[in-house]
């Protein structure tokens, strides 16, 4: 979706929340969490619109917003599944994905939301697709090469801020777990390979600091082991 947390409406929110939560005294502590001030160059402003991205709460309210959608596709027959703001809706026949397209069309204009143009896919999966940052397909449960593609990014911006090679490190050794968590042995072995070759290519900018990426290169490989 569309910047998410952002465009989330507080009063249609609290409407949903009424239907689960009945306790004046949450009620009140939740108004308190969403209509908030922030200070801009001296200037107070009120945020009448969205959630703050940093406060604990905000997960389970994120999700809690998008609970119509998950009854609505309840009532579809097909398969559907969510995590926040990202999901996927599997229909068999036509006629269904037609019907859960205008269900979703619908739910979201009642949240007054919007759909990700860039992240929002629809048509036949026989040649795969990616959610959550995995690849679905017919062959197993990969990664997605766009997942690759902002790791290696976010991995040669911090090199090039100057970035500890300790933190770079980390960085790499916490999505390579996240990484062994979700595929099977036999398609991780065919990927680390491929993405041995890739961290590898990491070069050592002109003029870099000593230490350089050939100290932090075999630091990755040997995560990669």
């Amino acid at each position: 979706m569309k910047s998410y947390y952002a465009s989330i409406n507080h009063g249609i929110l609290m409407e949903i929340v009424g239907k689960y939560v009945s306790e004046e005294a949450v009620i009140r502590l939740l108004w308190g969490y969403l209509r908030r001030y922030v200070s801009d160059g001296g200037d107070y402003i009120d945020i009448s619109k969205g959630i703050s991205k940093r406060c604990p709460i905000s997960p389970l309210i994120g999700a809690l917003f998008l609970k119509p959608l998950d009854d609505r596709m309840a009532q579809l027959g097909c398969f559907y599944v969510r995590y926040m703001d990202d999901w996927v809706i599997l229909a068999p026949i036509r006629w269904k994905l037609r019907k859960a397209i205008k269900a979703t069309n619908e739910v979201m204009n009642e949240l007054k939301v919007l759909k990700h143009p860039e992240k929002t896919f629809i048509g036949r999966i026989a040649s795969g697709f990616d959610f959550l940052g995995y690849w679905f397909s017919t062959s197993g449960l990969g990664i997605a090469r766009k997942t690759v593609e902002r790791m290696l990014e976010n991995m040669t911006r911090l090199y090039e801020h100057g970035a500890p090679i300790e933190r770079i490190e980390a960085y790499f050794i916490r999505w390579w777990r996240w990484v062994k968590g979700g595929i099977s042995v036999t398609w991780l072995s065919v990927f680390q390979s491929s993405l041995t070759l890739r961290v590898m290519g990491l070069t050592r900018p002109p003029g870099s600091r000593e230490g350089g990426c050939g100290e932090l290169k075999q630091d990755l490989f040997h995560a990669l082991l």
